[in-house]
This record gives structure tokens, C-alpha cells and sequence, in this order.
């Protein structure tokens, strides 16, 4: 399927795997889809700055505002929002850069390739490699060829092997010699044989230039080898690469026909016609999937383009119920866009006298042409159309939809309303109010929240959880079907708010125009969609991705979240010798693939299914919400794929059981690991050779100092499974470990948090009897300090000494205070990894075995049940 991506410059068609489906939602493909032209567009307007000298962090900075822009209206975490897109403006910055003269200091000749040195570090032939050791700069050339001629529709092709010795480097393409970046591929430690495919953008010629990655570190390089190819165009005029089709998600208001229902979901059919709202699930694309509390069936006499306005049309409509309109009253609008002339026809229908106010005089004709009964562009003689309609009394309400980064706008709202009247800030405006005509008059100041209960409470929106018709009357879904059926019954018009209907093929050339456009702009802008007889893959390959390597454990990323891909792929890839990143799943197909692309990743996938009857596919590393795993490893140990799974490895018995029965369906089962890493942590390896011979059994301590995380959290609710399950579970792994003993008895008692913000799994005692009479001992707690106390502390009594394990950073043994070991923090995570690689490849044991893992994961239940009561 095709979807459509916003970046730094503009639109791009990106395909993507069709949305997986999951319990409580449906799947629907888009008929039509509506551009909000203000939001989307003012997300695109901020320019990089131009002065040649600006710093490219101020420039990236830039990039993570422009985006952010748009996604912090777009999601309830603006911060998180900036992080996402911070790799996109990471791997697209450069092409805004000034074009750069490029003075070489020399040069050297390694095959047909001429290298003109320009940085201040050292380079040197030896034999036929080169050898480069950079200056610090952050993003400084280092190197840069003589230039390559790129006949008309040719993609060039760089073929590159070698090894970075030390730091990250940047490989990529320049426009000419003096131009902008093409593209760019970033190298990270170890030896690599790439091969990267550029879509030339139509540039004529091209150069091959050798960077500093952002490290502000000297690094080393070592080329052994290569080759520039021009690869001609495609027959059915598919691009090359596919690398640089990354952005961030749009569109929220949509229109389409059920294809499919998830479990959970009985009262819509296939074949249904359904208005969908939400940003990041409603989006601009041919396919969407979206839970059903943000569906709504579209009513007889809805056409189903005005029914793609619902989600807009129904913040307007939730900016009315929150000012309580009364039959009669008169209100003021103030911001004639879209919401704002959708507003004044609800307005209209609700039996009130209505005066608008927008700087744009063809809006406010618009408005009026709609039945508004006056209105203009000048604030003064907004006040004097105001005072004349009230008889000198002020608004009953006024409803602010504009959007402005000024306070003139609230504060003008409080002039001209009524003494015990109403405000209600639907639009984004300032809020630095004058409290003079605020406090006088003893306005109400409301906020209208998106489009009414429900919104960003995710029991509602995600679980599905209705909130009672009889208690609360109008909820977001309620509210959509409100609107609905006054579009059905011509009670609001939404015909002569839609300027524009485009093809989905058109849409980056018109977010160009849009851009472009700043007087005049379009109030409602419609995506229509082509009839598409397929659904599509649920696993797509991507075109210009890295050359498979061959011998070696191809791994598929499932789940592409922070874990994932800032501790457990680049921990992988230090073992460049054994694991090649084959794929990513994410049931977030932007996500998953702008890290895909900018990985040069080949396959995409959006549920883990779509690639477990890959045959070059052998190992699954999976990182998603906790809930998600058992499913996901029996799944893939059916299919005959080593797993690597992050803790925990269930949520619940029944769970447990699920992967049991699974692994035991093998005669020969693949190896199955799960991340219990503290027990590969160098601390620990060493304490458990010096205790190997011991005469006594173990007394363990483990303290640990967890911290407070809110109720509300996904660890804490069922997602999660909470802290005793989710992050505890390491802490029995340590003991298993070190008794190197089944476990024989179990006690476990937990605080009583008596009407307290605290839980009760993540607050307890546990302690844990095993066959060889060792004890361990765990105290975990949410109740202790962030700052000042180590998070992890162990002490292991045996034979008449005592060692102690400092938050991984030391071990120590008490008697003569002598320290056994000392480093950075080193919880294990790349040992455990590399292991488990060998394993793989040497057909041996994994490194815990499979019933270790089994019993660990059932004792954190058994803790689970008694912390409860259940057992």
C-alpha cells in the first residue's frame, strides 16, 4: 500500500506494509481523506536558515521544530514527538546545507577513483586500501572523489568494502563537486561490504564524499575496495531506492470501507462505510487501522467526501457543546478557517446569531455566503458590529478557532464578550491574559479538548471502554455521529467548504503549491483514493537496501522502539561477524520505516507473521510491549525460528504455557533466549568463578532501588504486566543463577499502599529457597530517592566472606575491601548477545537453558499471585 510522508522537503509516496490488525480495531481502506492545509502545511513553512555560517545542530534543531510542529498537536507527547523525528532530520538535514567549496590539500589514486584530501586529518595509501584517520570536527569532509557523470535516469551505485577502525563515518553522494547532499549512509564500527543504491534527483553529475558522522571525535577508516555503477532506469519506472522515502505520519480525518474486523469488535461489518479519526491511525493512506471507539458508520445521506471531514468537523462541534449554547444567543467566532466556518454553520443550525472575525477577507465572505450574520477582517469593526448586535451588551460566547502566537486575540475575546459570559479556545493562541475585563466581568475561560470525552484517555480510545450514554451523553465517537447526521439532514454544507479534490498521485505536488501558497489558501482539501482490489502485503521489501551478507544470522528487529534500536541492534552489530539486520517489524509502519530506510533495511513488515515463512529470515529479535511477547516467540519457534525475546517471556500462565507447548512441539527446537542479561554482566561472571568451589550455600541480598512510576503508565497496566513480572524477573535470574539450583519454596509479602499512589508490585519483599539450601532475598521498591542511592545493590554471603555488586560498576569483596573488578556500568547486555550469536552459529546450547528460563519466568508469576492473594 501507499502512504503519505511529510519531511523537510515536502511530501513523498511512501509504500508501505498494510497496518496489522489488532483486537478492537478494523481495517479500512480510504476513499477520501482530508488535508488539514493549516496544521499540515505550517509544519512544512519553517526554512533552514540561509546564513552559510549558522551551525548545522542550529540547523537540525530547525528540522526537529519543523516536524514537532505538527506532532506535538498531533499526539498527547510533544517531547516524545521531537525524539521521533530526530532521526529524520538527522538523515535529511545535510541536503538544506549551503553549497560547501571543496579546496583539497591533495590527492591519492586507489583504482579509477581519485580522493581529493580536504579535511585536517591524515590519509595514506597502503597497498591498494586507503587509510584515513579524520580530524574532530562534528560533520566535517574528510575526502571527496573526482566527479561521476549520471546519464538521464540513472541511479549511481557505490560498491564499498573496508573496515572502521574506530568512530562513525558518513559515506555518501554530493550534487557536483560543490553541491548539496544527494544522500548519505552512515558506517558504524567493524568491517562492511555494502552496496548503496541513490536516487540522483536529477543531478547530472555526482560526487562520492567521506564525512565525519556528529561524533566530535576522530575516527578511522580503512577502504579496501570501490566502484561507482550507474544502474539505468527501472521499465515500469520504479525507483531505485526506496532509502530516502522517510517522514512522519499525517492526516486524522478520514472516510473508507471496512475490509476487515478485529477480535473485540461485533458491531460493524465488511463492507461498511466508516468515518475515522485520530492522528497517527487515521492517516493519509490507502489503507488504515484504526479502533473502534474512533470509527464511526457513516448515516443514509452522508456523502462519503463530507464524511471525511468528520474528525475537523467535529472539534468544531466540541468547541459548541463546551460553550453550552443556548437557542438564541449571539457568538462570536473568531478564525475563519475550516473548523471556524464549520463552526459558525453549527452555530447557525443551533438557532444563534453569529459575527465572525478573520484577517482573511475571502474567508469572512465565505462565512457569510454560509449564512453568517455579519463579519469582518478589522478587529475595530468586529467591536462596533458587536456592540450594534447586543445592544451594547457583549457576546453571550465567543468561540476562539484561529490559531496565533499572539495573546491580542484572548484578550480581544474578553472585550467583547458579555459580563458572566463565556470563552471557549478551540484554536492554538497564546494565552497571556489582561486581567482587567477577565476579572470584571467574570468570564468563564474554557478549553475545548479535540473532539470531546474520550479523547487521550486510552482506556477509552485504545481499550475501548465506553464511557455510559447516560452519564456522559456526547463522547468523541457520539459526537462524529452528531455531526454526521447534520451533513445527512443539510443542517451544515460541507460542499462549498471543499476547494480542492486530488489524486493521491498529486498530493506532493500539491503540499508544493500549499507551501508555497501564502494568501488564498484552500480551506478544505480532499485525498481521493484509487479502488484497490488487494489489501496488500503484510511484509514488503524495500528496494535499495544493503547487500545480504552470506553465512550469516539474518535477524528481524520486531518491535521498533527505543530498546530495540538504541540498545539491542547496535549491541548486535558489534558482532558484525556474526548478525545482519535483515528486517523490522512495527505495528507502527512509520516508525518501523523511516528506521528501516535510514538502515537500508530490506524487508518492512507490520506484524511479525508477514515474515516468519522467510527462509533467509533465522533468528527474531523481539522487543515489543510485553504483552505482545509469548504470542510472538510461539509463533516464531512454530515457524522454526531462533528467538531472542526481551523480558518477560509471559504475562500470565496460560502464556507460559502457550510457549512451553510450543517449544516442545520440536524434537529439535531452535534456541530460544530471553533478555535476562545481569547474569552475563562482568561483575557477576567473575563472582560466580570465584565462588564456583564454595562449601556453604548462598545468602543473597538484592536491593533494588527502583523508582516511582505513575499508575497510569503501559508497564504498570496490562500492557506491561507491572514491575514484579516486567523488571524482577531479572532479579530471580541472578539468583537461579548464582545458586546454579531449581527453586524450592517461595515467600513474598508486599506493602499495603492503603489509598497511596504506590502499588504493591513494585513495592515487596520476595525471597526464594533453592535445592542447593541457598536463600536469595530480593527487596524491590518504588519508595526510595532518584539521586543519591544506587538503583541495584548485591551482597553474596558464602564461606565466611561477603562480596558486593554496586550498580554493576563494581565488585568488591567485604573482608579485606579489596575490588575485584571495577568499569562502566555493564549489565551484560552485548555478552549475552554475542553468546547466544556463537551459539547460533556453532549449533550448540543456548547460553540459559530453556527450563532455567521456564522457571524463572514462573517464579515471577508465583511472586505475582502472592503479592495478591492468589496463591
Amino acid at each position: 500500500m501507499r502512504q503519505i510522508l511529510l519531511n523537510s522537503e515536502g511530501a513523498v509516496i511512501a509504500r508501505m506494509p498494510r497496518p496489522s490488525l489488532e483486537t478492537g480495531s478494523v481495517l479500512v481502506r480510504a476513499h477520501f481523506s482530508l488535508i488539514s492545509v493549516g496544521t499540515e502545511v505550517a509544519s512544512l513553512r519553517p526554512s533552514v536558515p540561509s546564513d552559510p555560517d549558522s551551525g548545522i545542530l542550529d540547523k537540525i534543531q530547525t528540522y526537529n521544530s519543523l516536524a514537532s510542529l505538527y506532532l506535538g498537536k498531533a499526539i498527547r507527547n510533544p517531547g516524545l514527538a521531537a525524539r521521533r523525528v530526530q532521526s529524520i532530520a538527522m538523515n535529511r538535514v545535510r541536503r538544506g546545507l549551503p553549497n560547501k567549496t571543496v579546496q583539497p590539500r591533495s590527492s591519492v589514486n586507489i583504482g579509477e577513483v581519485i580522493w581529493n584530501i580536504i579535511g585536517q586529518g591524515k590519509l595514506k595509501v597502503d597497498g591498494s586500501s586507503l587509510h584515513l584517520i579524520t580530524d574532530k570536527s562534528q560533520f566535517g569532509y574528510q575526502c571527496v572523489s573526482q566527479d561521476f557523470s549520471i546519464p538521464k535516469g540513472h541511479s549511481p551505485c557505490l560498491e564499498i568494502s573496508g573496515e572502521v577502525e574506530e568512530g562513525l563515518m558518513c559515506v555518501g553522494l554530493l550534487s557536483g563537486k560543490h553541491g548539496k547532499w544527494i544522500d548519505s549512509f552512515t558506517l558504524g564500527q567493524g568491517s562492511f561490504d555494502e552496496r548503496f543504491v541513490y536516487e540522483a534527483g536529477g543531478a547530472e553529475d555526482a560526487t562520492l564524499v567521506i564525512a565525519n558522522a556528529g561524533t566530535g571525535s576522530s575516527s578511522s577508516i580503512r577502504i579496501a575496495g570501490v566502484n561507482v555503477l550507474m544502474i539505468p532506469p527501472d521499465q515500469e519506472g520504479l525507483p531505485h531506492s526506496e532509502m530516502n522515502q522517510q517522514g512522519w505520519n499525517v492526516g486524522y480525518s478520514l472516510a473508507g470501507e471496512v475490509v476487515a474486523v478485529g477480535e473485540g469488535v461485533s458491531d460493524l461489518a465488511i463492507g461498511d462505510m466508516v468515518a475515522c479519526a485520530g492522528a497517527g491511525s487515521a492517516n493519509h493512506a490507502e489503507y488504515v487501522a484504526v479502533k473502534r471507539n474512533l470509527v464511526c458508520p457513516i448515516p443514509k445521506g452522508c456523502d462519503p467526501r463530507w464524511a471525511a471531514t468528520t474528525t475537523v468537523g467535529t472539534i468544531a462541534l466540541q468547541g459548541v457543546r463546551r460553550a453550552n449554547i443556548e437557542l438564541g444567543e449571539k457568538v462570536g467566532v473568531i478564525g475563519l478557517g475550516l473548523i471556524g466556518q464549520m463552526t459558525v454553520q453549527i452555530l447557525r443550525a443551533a438557532g444563534c446569531r453569529v459575527i465572525g472575525l478573520d484577517i482573511d477577507a475571502t474567508r469572512v465572505e465565505r462565512a457569510l455566503a454560509q449564512g453568517m450574520d455579519g463579519g469582518t477582517d478589522d478587529p475595530d469593526e468586529f467591536k462596533r458590529l458587536v456592540i450594534d448586535a447586543t445592544c451594547g451588551h457583549g457576546l453571550d460566547k465567543t468561540l476562539i478557532t484561529a490559531s496565533s502566537k499572539s495573546s491580542r486575540v484572548v484578550n480581544l475575546s474578553m472585550e467583547i464578550t458579555r459580563m458572566k459570559g463565556c470563552v471557549v479556545l478551540v484554536g492554538d493562541v497564546k494565552m497571556d491574559i489582561e486581567r482587567s475585563a477577565f476579572y470584571r466581568k467574570e468570564i468563564n475561560l474554557l478549553m475545548s479538548t479535540s473532539y470531546g470525552p474520550g479523547r487521550y484517555d486510552r482506556e477509552y480510545e485504545v481499550n475501548g471502554i465506553d464511557y455510559p450514554y447516560s452519564y456522559v451523553r456526547w463522547t468523541e465517537n457520539r459526537n462524529m455521529e452528531s455531526f454526521m447526521e447534520l451533513i445527512a439532514t443539510g443542517r451544515i454544507d460541507m460542499e462549498p467548504l471543499i476547494d480542492r479534490v486530488v489524486s493521491l498521485e498529486k498530493v506532493p505536488e500539491t503540499y508544493k503549491e500549499l507551501v508555497k501558497g501564502d494568501k488564498n489558501l484552500p480551506l478544505g482539501v480532499l485525498i481521493k483514493y484509487q479502488d484497490q482490489t488487494a489489501v496488500g502485503e503484510s511484509a514488503i521489501s524495500l528496494r535499495g537496501h544493503r547487500k545480504p551478507k552470506e553465512g550469516m544470522v539474518n535477524f528481524v528487529l520486531v518491535g521498533a522502539g527505543a530498546f530495540g534500536t538504541s540498545m539491542l541492534v547496535p549491541q548486535l552489530q558489534k558482532r558484525k561477524d556474526v548478525f545482519f539486520l535483515k528486517g523490522v517489524v512495527s505495528s507502527n509502519a512509520t516508525r518501523g520505516g523511516n528506521y528501516a530506510r535510514s538502515q537500508g533495511i530490506e524487508l518492512l513488515a507490520s506484524d511479525i507473521k508477514g515474515v516468519l515463512d522467510n527462509s533467509d529470515v533465522h533468528l527474531a529479535v523481539i522487543a515489543t510491549r510485553h504483552d505482545k511477547h509469548a504470542k510472538q516467540v510461539a509463533a516464531a519457534i512454530l515457524a522454526e525460528k531462533h528467538v531472542f525475546v526481551e523480558k518477560p517471556l509471559a504475562l500470565s500462565w496460560d502464556e507460559l504455557d502457550t510457549v512451553d507447548t510450543a517449544y516442545k512441539e520440536h524434537e529439535k527446537p531452535p534456541l530460544v533466549m530471553i533478555g535476562f542479561n545481569r547474569r552475563f554482566a562482568p561483575a557477576l561472571q567473575l563472582l560466580k568463578q570465584i565462588i564456583e568451589g564454595r562449601r556453604s550455600p548462598l545468602v543473597i541480598n538484592y536491593r533494588l532501588n527502583a523508582g516511582y512510576i505513575p499508575a497510569d503508565s503501559w508497564i504498570q497496566a496490562a500492557e506491561g504486566g507491572g514491575r514484579n513480572v516486567g523488571e524482577a524477573c531479572h532479579m530471580y535470574d541472578v539468583f537461579r543463577f548464582l545458586a546454579g539450583a531449581p527453586v524450592t519454596s517461595i515467600q513474598a509479602q508486599a506493602i499495603n499502599p492503603q489509598g497511596t499512589a504506590y502499588l504493591r508490585n513494585d513495592n515487596f519483599c520476595a525471597t526464594m529457597g533453592y535445592e542447593d539450601g541457598s536463600i536469595g532475598n530480593l527487596v524491590y521498591t518504588a519508595l526510595g530517592p532518584k539521586q543519591g542511592m544506587s538503583k541495584e545493590y548485591i551482597e553474596v554471603f558464602v564461606d565466611g566472606n561477603a562480596y558486593i555488586v554496586d550498580d554493576f560498576k563494581s565488585l568488591v569483596r567485604a573482608g579485606d575491601s579489596a575490588e575485584l573488578w571495577s568499569g562502566d556500568v555493564d549489565k551484560g547486555h552485548f555478552e549475552e548477545l554475542s553468546r547466544f550469536g556463537e551459539s547460533i552459529v556453532g549449533d550448540g546450547e543456548a547460553p540459559i537453558p530453556f527450563d532455567e528460563i521456564i522457571e524463572t519466568s514462573a517464579v515471577a508469576l508465583h511472586v505475582e499471585d502472592l503479592l495478591y492473594g492468589r496463591g
